[in-house]
């Protein structure tokens, strides 16, 4: 259940690779977010952005709350950094952290350039492999929280911030986003959630493309598992809705509200606060 949250995350990824440079002001924003499933608050994210004239640095953190944390004390960090060329999103660094009890592992993508990737996953079931994802898939790949900050970068900058497609890599899986723009809407506000009012809508369709798509061990499927929910429009595709605004007064555009399906039942996620500052 709780890989719901790098799948909400990733399907804020965009694709901007054909606009060019433009004169912005730094934006940081340290943000916190409740994730319901099914109508429950299952978990706590903190979340930090810093965007600089020609670099990022995004953080994020979740834990387990209410009822799932009787039963689990699972907990994630993530970190992703890169550098900023216009509206592209060059990624340098990605790290994911996930611990349940006694049980650890660290993932760390590092970017080399021309799709290619050093993958170190502590500890390992098997030795290291060498990349098995052709670089020729992966040269415009970008991590989850990379692709955020790209979408994040577009608005600041006044571009298309929701259109065409991209590859998301997660260091063992190769997904395709299919990003579609629903306009500018009114979103309602709730009671669970900070924000109401102007909002950019954002549809990402995840396709999974090639990789490991089973959870819990090593093998190498074709098939993905719990990651996405059945549905009418495909049984292997994960849509998720994305709304983006500006919270307040100084404050950049961040995601305001994410939603999908999922087995386990309506997955929305709600900001619940919003600084201004350095993550």
């Amino acid at each position: 259940m709780f890989r719901l949250l790098p799948t909400a995350i990733a399907a804020l990824t965009g694709v901007l690779m054909g606009a060019g440079p433009a004169a912005a002001a730094d934006a940081n924003a340290r943000m916190t977010y409740d994730v319901y499933v099914g109508g429950v608050r299952m978990l706590e994210v903190t979340s930090g952005v810093s965007l600089a004239s020609d670099r990022y640095d995004v953080g994020l953190s979740a834990h387990v709350v209410g009822v799932a944390a009787a039963f689990s004390d699972w907990h994630s960090n993530v970190q992703s950094s890169g550098a900023l060329d216009g509206a592209r999103v060059r990624p340098a660094r990605n790290v994911v952290e996930r611990i349940n009890g006694d049980d650890a592992r660290t993932t760390t993508i590092t970017f080399l350039g021309g799709g290619r990737m050093d993958v170190d996953i502590v500890p390992r079931k098997k030795p290291k492999r060498e990349q098995t994802i052709p670089p020729e898939q992966l040269v415009h790949a970008v991590d989850p929280l990379s692709g955020v900050v790209s979408i994040l970068q577009a608005l600041r900058l006044g571009t298309e911030a929701c259109k065409g497609q991209v590859p998301v890599f997660d260091g063992r899986r190769l997904y395709r986003a299919d990003l579609a723009d629903g306009g500018t809407v009114t979103l309602q506000k709730s009671d669970l959630g900070l924000y109401g009012g102007s909002a950019l809508r954002c549809t990402a369709s995840l396709t999974p493309v090639v990789g490991d798509f089973n959870f819990g061990d090593e093998r190498r499927s074709p098939r993905p598992t719990e990651y996405f929910q059945r549905s009418s429009r495909t049984s292997e595709q994960r849509v998720v809705d994305t709304w983006l605004a500006s919270p307040g007064a100084g404050l950049p555009a961040v995601p305001v509200r994410i939603q999908s399906d999922s087995p386990w039942g309506l997955v929305v996620v709600h900001l619940r606060a919003v600084v201004a500052g350095a993550s």
